[in-house]
């Protein structure tokens, strides 16, 4: 386990290469096109309302606490800064997942010489879209009630002087979630199941999630950090969790899932 944060960065640096590869770059040109368009919109709704929506939720807290107002300031700005990331993050993640279940099938096939589907046609690329927009919502569903719960343990006395390492701890949890499930989709590992086994590895986990975190924080560079995640958590698979649980995809049929 102690190992798992140097697995995690590893993985990363091997990605590089791999995602400026001949091979992937088909796969990797629209999420960047999709990232292009929606960080361009996200930073022109934060730079017009982000300091008018912290005055006025600052403008609820009673004089009598004025003199914790840096604290509820930093408190509201990493609520405010994690639902316009993850607003961003649901769009992005639509509108690319059935691109990033390509590359992550691209990834996969290239490291271990395994073939998913010797021929896409129009039927197995229609149900791979399905099946990648049905684990999205079932990402968002596990998402909002737990962010919700967080958002309320803000407001508690006491409670709320964590609530940010809270959400933070959350956020690189949901990144790693969100990056490690293309592989495990393609190799039908219900979303479930996808849990535990993450579950099973939480510095890895927080340590891959937190990579992304600070990556996103960086201007240009991180128009490219999804299909580098994606490529980095599909290696993950591979190295740590493939043999866990088997090579299934090749007993399943690729449109349904049924044996």
């Amino acid at each position: 386990m102690i190992t798992h944060p140097f697995k995690a960065a590893g993985a990363f640096l091997k990605a590089f290469p791999l995602v400026l590869s001949k091979d992937l770059r088909l796969f990797i040109l629209a999420p960047l096109l999709a990232n292009f368009v929606l960080v361009g919109l996200l930073y022109m709704v934060a730079f017009s309302y982000f300091q008018a929506l912290m005055d006025s939720a600052m403008g609820y807290l009673p004089d009598w606490v004025s003199f914790l107002n840096w604290l509820f300031y930093l408190i509201f700005a990493a609520i405010i800064s994690v639902l316009l990331f993850y607003s961003f993050s649901v769009g992005v993640n639509i509108l690319a997942a059935p691109f990033m279940a390509f590359l992550a099938e691209k990834v996969e096939e290239k490291e271990t010489g395994k073939v998913f589907d010797e021929s896409l046609n129009a039927g197995v690329i229609m149900a791979i879209i399905g099946r990648s927009l049905q684990r999205e919502c079932q990402k968002i569903l596990y998402f909002l009630p737990r962010f919700i719960l967080l958002l309320l343990l803000s407001f508690i006395p006491l409670v709320n002087v964590i609530a940010p390492v809270l959400l933070l701890l959350f956020s690189a949890w949901m990144l790693s979630l969100q990056y490690m499930d293309y592989a495990f989709d393609n190799n039908k590992v219900k979303f479930h199941d996808m849990r535990m086994a993450l579950r099973s590895k939480p510095l890895l986990c927080w340590t891959f999630g937190g990579i992304v975190m600070v990556s996103l924080t960086i201007p240009f560079f991180n128009l490219f950090v999804m299909p580098i995640a994606v490529v980095a958590a599909t290696l993950l698979w591979i190295s740590v969790f493939r043999s866990e649980h088997g090579d299934f995809s090749a007993l399943l049929d690729r449109t349904d899932g049924t044996f």
